[in-house]
């Protein structure tokens, strides 16, 4: 499953009005597919020209992309 997503603005702005975080809507059905649901632990990773987004499992950590 593939779709376009904007990186919206979030959080209060700084004295020059710039924001300095952003938020990302996922709809469930794109959350059932990557096994995960409303509320769950997730990691990030920031990598060059990626952010990974994977549950929070305790037992297995891909560090591998």
């Amino acid at each position: 499953m593939v779709r376009k997503k904007k990186l919206s603005p979030s959080g209060a702005k700084d004295e020059d009005g710039d924001y300095h975080n952003v938020h990302l809507n996922l709809h469930e059905d794109e959350l059932a597919v990557a096994g995960m649901d409303i509320g769950d632990e997730v990691f990030v990773r920031v990598r060059e020209d990626k952010i990974i987004i994977q549950k929070a499992d305790k037992d297995q950590v891909e560090h591998e992309f």
